[in-house]
């Protein structure tokens, strides 16, 4: 089961381009990043009605002991989907599929300056690697005068979304003994939609979303986009539990494979060559990567 969880996490992440499409032409970043906390958040407590799971008597004081981490990880969540929602809102529908690399190495490298592990030249080699193919996409042939002007600002935001979120993957190692996998979850995001709704406050009270009318799409994608982030991290941590850890993102990472296709199928976006090398490249790195630390 743990695989096939996996694999489905895998497939609602990369829906994640799809939904931003749909969101944008009526919300801004900002809001899409609201929005998915706070639909995520209501999809959780929605889960913990029907597993009739309450909360433990420690909740409260167990979040106040590891309230740090629970900030540091939804400002840094926070962080990741707005950084990430621009991106998506101005480039291609799969531009996300740099994260997951950015994310491993992130990782990767916070275990050896963090927790003392070694860093042997086999790792530094698929380090290398990731970083490669990330390049060989933001690039995707073309001038590198136009790339400049052009391509680094998202590229760059994806690159930030992914330090971002291994962040917040390494707050999640730090509560991970301490609470529930849904409680966890649920006070992270709660925290994040809180720090997504206070820069909104003031435009929302001046009148910012008088006479706007999402449609159905728009209204489909929030409601898929919260879907996607609360059961989906539901699920991730559920197989964590259940496979070898080092497969976790060797199978997270075939989300890049639907993520194009979907950008393709749906908004008829080109893939050429440096897309598709590039991909093959970063996801060499991140499954050597992993293969070391097995």
């Amino acid at each position: 089961m743990g695989y096939f969880y996996l694999l489905c996490v895998a497939l609602m992440f990369s829906f994640g381009g799809t939904c931003v499409k749909l969101i944008s032409p009526t919300f801004s970043p900002a809001y899409i990043t609201f929005f998915r906390f706070a639909v995520g958040v209501f999809f959780l407590l929605l889960l913990k009605a029907v597993k009739r799971q309450p909360f433990r008597k420690d909740f409260f004081p167990t979040a106040r002991l590891v309230a740090g981490w629970i900030l540091f990880g939804a400002a840094a969540k926070w962080a990741a989907y707005l950084t990430e929602n621009y991106a998506l809102s101005h480039g291609p529908s799969y531009g996300n599929i740099v994260t997951q690399p950015v994310q491993t190495v992130f990782l990767t490298l916070a275990s050896v300056f963090l927790f003392k592990e070694k860093l042997p030249p086999k790792k530094l080699l698929c380090i290398l690697l990731c970083m490669a193919g990330v390049l060989c996409i933001s690039w995707n042939g073309r001038p590198l005068e136009s790339f400049f002007q052009e391509n680094i600002l998202l590229t760059g935001l994806f690159i930030l979304s992914g330090f971002c979120a291994g962040c917040h993957v390494l707050s999640q190692k730090m509560i991970a003994d301490r609470m529930d996998i849904i409680d966890s979850n649920l006070s992270i995001f709660a925290m994040s939609g809180i720090l997504a709704l206070l820069p909104l406050l003031s435009g929302i009270a001046g009148g910012e979303l008088a006479g706007v009318h999402p449609d159905r799409m728009c209204i489909a994608g929030i409601l898929m986009f919260g879907f996607i982030t609360g059961i989906g991290f539901y699920l991730n941590a559920r197989a964590i539990l259940l496979v070898p850890f080092y497969m976790v993102p060797i199978l997270q990472s075939t989300m890049v494979i639907f993520a194009i296709l979907w950008g393709v199928l749906f908004f008829h976006e080109k893939i050429s060559i440096y897309i598709v090398a590039g991909t093959m490249t970063f996801m060499a790195g991140l499954i050597g990567l992993q293969l070391n630390k097995a």
